[in-house]
């Protein structure tokens, strides 16, 4: 069953923030809001903020921030439809789910199905090794001599699969399961000639569970030593397990990552429940698989922080780099603990104790970078060749990492490790960010062409999706009756800052209102004798009535979904309030809202260093329309800024008449003339070109 939409909205405008919270913290009152210690990170002086007014909580310590779905999906790990449903019960409001199709409700009861008979399986594998006699003697002494305590042994579920060849399918074809069900599941294989053998037989098993507990599928070790055989055995992917986002240990670590706000990242199933018994908790694996982009996301929901644990197996090291890059294209800080030769997290947590164990990953994690430098180094030997792959490798790392600030950090650290020009390696990296955003222009021409293909109806060319574009695709002719000439290059867009400005102004003071002649400068007013009734409109009206006028496009995507539904319900007669976004289906708006609704003074910092003045909407309108006013127009001056700049670099591209750079040329002096004319409208004079 589905929540409606309007019933999700319903219970989330019935939630009252400060109660949510209250049942986990204990607030005090301070002025209009309240404030307590943070669920989320330690600290002792109190950052943790609540605003009933906004209905929004904000920690000016850690950064979280949200609304009160957001909290229960943050604090008990739900997920947004679980959030809904606990606040619905909290307040009383009635969920009538709509109902599913059939095909809908027939994949939901399969799904089920599959929760059903993997549930039983790790009940059957869990009661073999401690109840029956060669689960006992065959199962659990292997683990006892891996030196699995009992209560380890409980709170993994760990098992056995007897050796029989259909011990399993017995035993849940007896208790009402299909032969078709246990099959789905991966834990039965068919044979050709009819009937059916489990697939974990004689092995010891490992449950692999969903972050809520789940059972959704398993992993068995055998217990011979037979090369013909593999040494693990892993469910095949189903309906319901998909190991590119799924992580061995999770489960019963997710709390401790938090707590510690660091992830340890191991390879295989007993490394994970051997640290984990040694008391280092925030532990999981990939189970053997490859690392995904799944996986990653899965641990950032939690901490962005990663530590990834490895052997003394240099050439499994060096495989395993793609992993360490994945991370950190993912924007995550990533560590790495280089066990000692022949020792792994397993060996490792046996032969040492729990405070000896800790103190060695936290001595020994370094960073990426002097992880690969010191690693890598140790080929070099004398040959420049092999000194200038390694620089060359780590240089490529460097340039994943998507923030600047960041960038900058590493390439310093890799120029005291390699004894290389700092200014060097910068250069470097950017050249390779260069080339991959010639890249990308090379991508969407691609697919520009390919579309151009399927689409047309007179290809006269008989080319094919796939073919190369030719030199000319994007060399169109440029009309002369006012249209927009083609722009050949794209330059990166630098209009986020001014568009956060305009969307702060609408969650902070969209109703606001306000006469609009008060917004301009005084010398750009002309005042007449017989001045007509003032027009009053809301910020909403104005901001975006005027963006709508122009046509601006917002770059960032989740402004642009802020300012689309903005726009959306004033050209339809409604004005949103800034609580529509605090409870937005997505979660990267309640974020983004609650963040910029929680800021210490209304106005953006930058306007606030420019004027001196702190304001609310009640204490100087004609700031905030005044604010209003610059927000928009800076916008449109960075938009025109943007659209000169993708002149100036088309116009260098050859193939171009001279007819057409003459009409780029026209364009680009029109544009400088409206950038110089909303520079006036800000008060800006100035006696040359923008």
């Amino acid at each position: 069953m589905m929540i409606p939409k309007h019933t999700v909205q319903e219970v989330l405008d019935a939630s009252k923030v400060e109660e949510v919270v209250g049942e986990y913290v204990q607030l005090s009152k301070r002025g209009v809001n309240r404030i307590g210690l943070c669920p989320f990170h330690n600290e002792k002086t109190p950052s943790f903020t609540v605003s009933p007014a906004k209905n929004i909580y904000k920690c000016f310590g850690c950064g979280e921030s949200g609304s009160s779905v957001d909290f229960l999906m943050k604090h008990e790990h739900f997920s947004f439809p679980q959030a809904v449903r606990r606040l619905a019960e909290k307040y009383g409001i009635h969920i009538e789910e709509e109902e599913q199709t059939p095909e809908q409700i027939a994949k939901e009861n399969e799904r089920e199905g599959l929760f059903a008979v993997s549930k039983f399986a790790a009940d059957f594998f869990y009661k073999t090794l401690n109840e029956t006699d060669s689960g006992r003697a065959i199962g659990h002494s292997y683990f006892v001599e891996r030196g699995f305590r009992q209560e380890t042994i409980d709170k993994f579920q760990l098992g056995y699969s007897p050796e029989e060849w259909d011990a399993l399918a017995v035993a849940a074809q007896a208790a009402g399961y299909s032969i078709d069900s246990l099959a789905k599941a991966g834990l039965v294989i068919k044979k050709d000639q009819g009937g059916v053998y489990d697939r974990f037989r004689n092995r010891v098993i490992f449950p692999i569970h969903n972050i809520s507990g789940r059972v959704l599928g398993f992993g068995g070790r055998i217990l011979i030593n037979d090369k013909k055989k593999p040494k693990y055995v892993n469910s095949p992917e189903s309906l319901i397990y998909d190991k590119s986002n799924v992580l061995f240990g999770l489960y019963l670590a997710k709390n401790q990552i938090i707590k510690k706000d660091n992830c340890y990242l191991v390879e295989g199933y007993t490394d994970v429940v051997s640290l984990f018994q040694s008391g280092i908790e925030n532990v999981v694996s990939s189970s053997g698989t490859s690392l995904t982009e799944g996986q990653i996301k899965l641990i950032r929901r939690y901490t962005p922080n990663i530590t990834i644990l490895y052997d003394g197996d240099a050439a499994g090291i060096k495989a395993s780099f793609r992993g360490i890059d994945m991370i950190v294209r993912a924007g995550m800080n990533v560590r790495v603990v280089l066990f000692p030769d022949g020792e792994d997290p397993d060996s490792y947590a046996k032969s040492h104790s729990a405070d000896e164990l800790d103190a060695f990953l936290e001595k020994s994690a370094k960073n990426f970078i002097r992880f690969k430098t010191e690693l890598l180094n140790k080929d070099i030997g004398g040959d420049p060749m092999k000194r200038a792959r390694v620089i060359g490798n780590i240089v490529e790392t460097i340039a994943l990492v998507p923030e600047l600030i960041h960038r900058t950090f590493y390439t310093h650290e890799a120029s005291e490790q390699l004894g290389v020009d700092e200014e060097l390696l910068a250069e470097e990296v950017a050249k390779i960010l260069r080339k991959e955003d010639f890249k990308n222009i090379e991508k969407s021409k691609r697919e520009k062409f390919n579309k151009a293909q399927v689409k047309s109806t007179n290809d006269k060319s008989n080319s094919k999706v796939g073919d190369e574009p030719p030199d000319d695709f994007f060399q169109e002719e440029i009309e002369h009756d006012g249209e927009e000439a083609p722009l050949i290059i794209n330059v990166e867009s630098k209009s986020k800052p001014f568009e956060l400005e305009v969307v702060r102004m609408l969650l902070n003071f969209g109703e606001v209102e306000f006469d609009p002649e008060i917004a301009k400068v005084e010398e750009s007013v002309e005042v007449e004798e017989e001045e007509a009734e003032a027009e009053i409109i809301s910020v909403i009206e104005f901001i975006i009535g005027d963006l709508l006028e122009d046509e601006i496009e917002f770059d960032d995507e989740v402004f642009s979904i802020i300012y689309k539904e903005y726009a959306e319900a004033f050209e339809n007669d409604k004005l949103l309030k800034a609580n529509y976004f605090v409870n937005h289906e997505d979660e990267r708006v309640r974020k983004t809202t609650g963040d910029l609704l929680a800021e210490n003074h209304s106005l953006s910092p930058l306007w606030f260093e420019k004027h001196q003045i702190s304001i609310t909407p009640e204490n100087d309108t004609e700031v905030v329309a005044r604010a209003c006013f610059e927000c928009i127009y800076s916008l449109k001056i960075n938009k025109i800024s943007e659209m000169k700049k993708n002149l100036l670099a088309s116009i260098a591209v050859q193939g171009l008449s001279v007819e057409q750079q003459n009409d780029i040329l026209v364009k680009y002096r029109n544009y400088d003339k409206m950038q110089n004319e909303l520079n006036v409208g800000l008060g800006r004079f100035i006696g040359g070109k923008s």
